[in-house]
């Protein structure tokens, strides 16, 4: 950290804190933070700021501890409670970061923001209308709130409500064409109404952003598979997986494609990747929700049954 910088005030340098975090340079953004809090420990919004820098940086338990600082001295501190469910979420922690959106709303009932965050842990919670409603929410107060159009088809796509759900998503990239998230949504959308040509083209769309995506490389070769175009489903399954090797549903279409090529034993190879994966996933899934279970956290541990569920279904 750097020393002797105390001869600006707090203010200044929680500015500069602000700055440099929006340069993504979130390590410089927590030294500005530190010096603001070191000439007044008592500003709210430089503790939120800390949080926001811990979170960019994957340390959103440090996250939790800086917004609840902030919370302790300004309750109303609409940023520490958006950026304390943000880390919430990332733990997993989707009951709390329920409660936590709410106490939020409490403060500011017409924080879009609270509202999609929301949305967001109910839906993880499996509680997908309620999501909805939450996102409604949201769009009333922010039209153009492209986050809360993809979180709203999220939902309708898990009520198999497609064509609603591509809807949100052309909503979104109305707003802005090359919104990755709408794009990789709305093409798996398409998979999901046996739309694989159209599938294709947006997943096109979005590879053109991100050549590299695993994801995206991975319903690419999903839809081609699906087409019976084997030859060009295997090497998009490879590029996706020599990104991701953990995605198994990746590996059940690479040994479907191999099979259908006479490739038996790279089919046998691809196959056995991802029973190992699903082992693996089962055994975590069973070992979290049991834990979860213990805490009386029971919408949660219902989720990670679920998940547990839809792997042993597959």
């Amino acid at each position: 950290m750097e020393t002797g910088r105390h001869e600006g005030s707090a203010l200044e340098y929680y500015h500069e804190g602000l700055e440099r975090g929006r340069e993504g340079r979130h390590e410089d953004a927590l030294t500005s933070f530190a010096f603001a809090l070191a000439i007044n420990p008592a500003l709210a919004a430089a503790w939120a700021g800390q949080g926001f820098a811990l979170g960019k940086l994957g340390r959103f338990e440090e996250e939790i501890e800086c917004c609840n600082q902030a919370l302790r001295i300004d309750p109303a501190c609409t940023d520490a409670w958006n950026y304390k469910c943000f880390a919430l979420g990332k733990l997993g922690r989707f009951e709390e970061k329920v409660a936590c959106c709410d106490q939020a709303l409490t403060y500011d009932p017409e924080n879009a923001s609270a509202w999609n965050n929301k949305g967001v842990a109910l839906g993880m919670l499996g509680r997908y209308e309620a999501e909805i409603r939450c996102c409604d929410r949201a769009l009333d107060l922010r039209r153009r709130y492209l986050s809360a159009w993809v979180n709203k088809g999220y939902a309708l796509g898990k009520l198999k409500r497609y064509e609603e759900e591509i809807s949100c998503y052309n909503r979104a990239l109305k707003i802005y064409p090359f919104y990755f998230s709408a794009l990789i949504n709305r093409g798996i959308a398409y998979i999901n109404q046996k739309k694989y040509p159209d599938a294709l083209e947006t997943l096109d769309c979005a590879l053109a952003i991100n050549p590299l995506h695993p994801q995206a490389l991975y319903r690419k070769g999903l839809a081609l598979s699906m087409l019976g175009r084997h030859g060009e489903a295997i090497p998009c399954l490879h590029r996706a997986l020599s990104s991701d090797a953990s995605i198994a549903d990746a590996w059940v279409v690479l040994s479907n494609s191999c099979f259908a090529l006479g490739r038996l034993e790279e089919s046998a190879r691809a196959f056995d990747q991802a029973y190992y994966i699903d082992v693996h996933d089962v055994r975590e899934g069973i070992v979290k929700g049991l834990s979860l279970l213990k805490a009386k956290k029971l919408d949660d541990a219902l989720r990670s049954f679920s998940d547990v569920l839809g792997i042993l279904r597959r």
